[in-house]
């Protein structure tokens, strides 16, 4: 594995190279030292470190912590203080950054080293997880089904395009409204129960179903509409929301197609797997279930474990539409 690149900016030559050779010592690479913020700007553009140690007083227009401020508006790169100065105020500017460590003058080359790793491995687990996040994001965007989370107080927190289009409303303008507010559920049949089945999920921590509701949009559209709501819990079973997912119903004769689609599909499954009997626990939200033992799978390796039916991936004809635009796929 190659080592870590790093980045000097310090004004005072004599402690940069004290520095860089203590760096090399340590099995770093330090191919640049810089002695100004617009030096230290310019090397970073040009090296692309992994990491940056900064002193925070530097000579010239701009002190460290500024300097990481222009970098880091540009790249992904940690950053180290290393300042004779431990005063609250150079602290507390040197918070908003975001440091990956803060060290005081004179250092030791073992504590060097540590702070140094565990920066280096902290930046790698959040590119990790930015990269996860990125993925989801992507994902949420191109389901077709609407898909609204909302905080412990029911307040909408987000919304992917398809609940933009069903309910008329734009994320920025529905962030923070009560999620039944938003949705303006109405009863759609006999049955429905009249509290928000958004608290429903959050008070009785379950997966609560919406079998059919009515749902009037910003512009006093009418959509009938099914999904499910279930709870977001931390380690501690502390509820911190709820993650609504739901869809329009057809109606009519449509309605009655699909349904006979759907049906066949489902005899036909049943007929290969040999009818199984019995309930099985499906998860609303990630679509998988429980074996025997506890273990959760998605419902593909589910069916593929127990039976002679093989899936191959792919996207259906309307998913690959909204993941990837004909515009798009044609440039």
């Amino acid at each position: 594995m190659e080592p870590a690149s790093i980045l000097i900016v310090e004004d005072e030559p004599v402690v940069a190279k004290d520095i860089q050779l203590s760096l090399q010592r340590l099995g770093y690479r330090v191919p640049a030292t810089a002695t100004s913020g617009e030096e230290a700007i310019r090397k970073a553009s040009d090296m692309h470190p992994d990491l940056i140690l900064m002193d925070i007083v530097l000579k010239g227009k701009m002190d460290g912590v500024e300097t990481a401020l222009q970098i880091q508006r540009k790249q992904d790169v940690p950053v180290i203080y290393l300042t004779a100065y431990a005063d609250n105020h150079t602290l507390e500017r040197a918070k908003v950054t975001s440091p990956a460590g803060y060290m005081l003058k004179p250092y030791q080359a073992n504590e060097l080293r540590t702070t140094i790793e565990l920066a280096l491995h902290r930046a790698q687990h959040e590119r990790h997880m930015r990269e996860r996040l990125r993925w989801i994001a992507t994902t949420m965007r191109c389901i077709g089904d609407g898909i609204v989370t909302t905080d412990r107080g029911g307040r909408v927190a987000y919304m992917n395009p398809a609940a933009e289009s069903l309910t008329g409303w734009s994320q920025d303008d529905a962030a923070g409204m009560g999620v039944t507010a938003l949705l303006g559920f109405h009863e759609a049949g006999p049955g429905y129960e009249s509290e928000s089945p958004v608290q429903q999920a959050m008070t009785q921590v379950r997966i609560v179903a919406i079998e059919e509701a009515l749902l009037i949009s910003k512009q006093g559209g009418r959509r009938t509409i099914r999904g499910s709501v279930a709870p977001v819990a931390d380690d501690g079973g502390n509820v911190l929301g709820a993650v609504l997912v739901f869809h329009e119903t057809a109606s009519g004769e449509r309605g009655l197609q699909a349904s006979d689609r759907q049906g066949d599909t489902l005899w036909k499954m049943d007929a290969q797997l040999g009818r199984p009997q019995g309930i099985i626990n499906l998860c609303s939200w990630c679509k998988r279930v429980p074996d025997e033992s506890g273990e959760w799978y998605d419902l593909a390796t589910f069916i593929a474990e127990r039976s002679a039916i093989q899936f191959n991936g792919g996207l259906c004809p309307e998913c690959m539409d909204q993941c990837f635009p004909c515009d798009e796929r044609h440039k």
